[in-house]
């Protein structure tokens, strides 16, 4: 299971709207991106401060899941996505290609992912 940032925020943040729908021992095998990582920071930073932005990695190394490489299939398979979903972010292009890439389930609350053919999703409310 490929966990979206929404997901990687509501287990790492104190206080988190989705917290109580997330639970870590539901998520089997649970995998996440580098650019997880630094969209966490860029969200943490902005709402919070810099130091909580630099927690990111040591709080998700607590939870021991697998943090995936992006490497130039996944920005291609990105690439065709954004030019294929014109209400795809760039954030989220990554995140769905490296789910594609990987053969993952995207957890995420994004209601966006339901709508891509090739992504199979899951809200974590449902779970």
């Amino acid at each position: 299971m490929y966990l979206d940032t929404d997901i990687i925020l509501a287990l790492i943040k104190e206080d988190d709207w989705l917290k109580k729908y997330v639970n870590i021992s539901k998520l089997k095998s649970a995998k996440t991106s580098v650019i997880t990582i630094i969209e966490a920071r860029i969200v943490l930073e902005r709402e919070y401060s810099r130091n909580e932005a630099i927690k990111v990695l040591s709080k998700l190394k607590k939870f021991n899941m697998q943090i995936l490489p992006i490497d130039d299939k996944i920005i291609e398979k990105s690439q065709e996505l954004l030019e294929k979903y014109p209400r795809l972010n760039i954030f989220d292009s990554i995140h769905v290609a490296c789910a594609i890439i990987n053969n993952e389930i995207i957890i995420s609350t994004d209601t966006i992912f339901s709508s891509i053919n090739e992504l199979k999703s899951k809200d974590p409310r449902k779970l």
